[in-house]
């Protein structure tokens, strides 16, 4: 089946070849090797520039590495209306720069055509002779590639690193556990300590054009573009997506104090200065984590260097670790057993799992925290360990529909630190300790010791529920 939106372009063929951008979570223009990388080939071999982010690449594999069980239909409106407002910054900036983004989507077809397929048709129609991507850990959009890569032989594929630390592993094989990585990476390799800063690629001065059967096309290939109709309706957010707003953010933490006290501060369940509140730019590349790494290095320089500014560099290291362990692990990232391939004593219960979804749990810390996960789609590094230790021991149900969840509504999801660390508090993982359970009770009493929390997100608003045995 085609597309008569896409057909249409044929009307006016080009008369040019085309390098094609597929962002992904490189959403930014500065130090994007990848745009950079596609730039210098339009411009060099007098081609023109597509700049294509596709929704749901990988419903063409049909999740066929997780089961049907734990798929969702859409993610929840905090975690959408992050990503629209990145894709709109990003659309904005590349129009300074002289081309566009085409953004693809399930709706923008009128035959409802997956993304995959309108995806292969631009390609053909708009004689796509390289392809720029961006490294990633995750496993099934890696496998989107490969079937892009398989139908089209004779386009040129280039991949560039653009999300992490280091360009490749930097041992011959993923440690164990991450205090083992840290250390060897502290050892040979300690950026926040080198001589110099991390080489950041420059934005592009200007972008080769696309198209031009595409800017002058039809009323219906123009629907191919970014619509910011996706923002019509807007949540209230203290987060806003966007390199923009990334870089607005890192500037007011680093001209703070709170840098200096990261370490004091960090299991805060609920107050925006208590943590970096990095995590949701950088899971989508609208920050770079190299241009992060330079400014913690020079806060540490010109202000202060602690054992809290520390801490920040090592959670960077813990989401480095989870990168490599993604990579190498591949579909075991999903497996119920793991790595470790162990069994879990624990199961299914719908009735459990809708009372941890809904925030109706006998535990009132933990309902807290999911009814700020559904109102904010954000829940704090503590918070997330509280409700995956109950899910996992107190309501005895299996890990894959937690992590499915908190896919579905975490702004800041990261499928490598997301799989990654539910297998490692589900005894599956990375812990060389196995499987680790919070107290409830003392967790409540250490970091919500008047209530506030718990009475600001209604976790205690609720009937007596009785839980039936794992």
């Amino acid at each position: 089946m085609s597309d008569p939106q896409l057909d249409s372009l044929t009307k006016k063929p080009t008369d040019k070849e085309a390098v094609l951008v597929l962002f992904y979570n490189d959403l930014r223009i500065d130090d994007n090797a990848t745009l950079a990388k596609a730039a210098m080939l339009a411009q060099d071999n007098h081609r023109q520039l597509l700049l294509v982010y596709a929704d749901a690449l990988v419903d063409i594999i049909g999740q066929t590495n997780k089961d049907q069980a734990y798929d969702f239909d859409r993610i929840g409106d905090a975690r959408q209306q992050f990503l629209s407002e990145s894709l709109s910054d990003l659309d904005e900036s590349l129009q300074r720069l002289g081309n566009r983004l085409l953004h693809l989507t399930p709706h923008t077809s009128s035959t409802a055509l997956d993304t995959f397929t309108q995806l292969c048709q631009l390609i053909d129609q708009q004689q796509v002779t390289d392809i720029c991507v961006s490294q990633t850990a995750d496993y099934n959009q890696n496998q989107a590639y490969s079937f892009l890569q398989r139908k089209y032989p004779q386009v040129r594929w280039h991949e560039q690193v653009t999300n992490t630390l280091f360009a490749s592993l930097l041992m011959e094989a993923l440690p164990k556990s991450f205090t083992q990585f840290r250390k060897q990476v502290e050892s040979e390799h300690d950026l926040l300590n080198a001589k110099t800063d991390v080489v950041i690629s420059p934005a592009p001065e200007s972008l080769p054009p696309m198209p031009d059967n595409l800017i002058k096309g039809t009323t219906d290939s123009h629907s191919l573009f970014f619509n910011k109709r996706h923002l019509d309706v807007q949540l209230p957010s203290e987060f806003k997506g966007g390199e923009t707003n990334a870089i607005s953010h890192l500037n007011d933490y680093f001209n703070s104090d709170a840098p200096s006290t990261y370490k004091t501060t960090r299991n805060a369940l609920d107050d925006w200065t208590y943590s970096t509140k990095f995590s949701a730019w950088l899971a989508n590349g609208t920050l770079s984590v190299n241009v992060l790494l330079n400014r913690l290095r020079h806060y540490e320089r010109e202000v202060v260097a602690n054992e809290s500014t520390y801490w920040i560099w090592f959670e960077l290291l813990w989401r480095e670790y989870f990168y490599w362990y993604a990579m190498t692990h591949q579909q075991k990232l999903f497996w119920y057993k793991g790595i470790a391939q162990q069994s879990p004593t624990t199961g299914f219960d719908k009735g459990r799992l809708e009372q941890w979804k809904e925030g109706t749990t006998p535990y009132p810390i933990v309902n807290a925290c999911m009814n700020q996960l559904k109102q904010t789609g954000y829940m704090s590094n503590r918070g997330r360990q509280i409700v995956a230790s109950c899910f996992i021991h107190e309501l005895g149900l299996d890990w894959r529909y937690g992590a499915t969840h908190f896919e579905q509504y975490l702004i800041d999801y990261d499928v490598a630190s997301n799989w990654g660390n539910w297998q490692y508090l589900a005894g599956v993982g990375a812990d060389p300790r196995g499987c680790r359970q919070f107290n409830l009770a003392k967790q409540t009493q250490q970091y919500d010791p008047s209530g506030s929390f718990i009475h600001k997100w209604q976790g205690d608003n609720t009937d007596d529920y009785v839980l039936s045995s794992p």
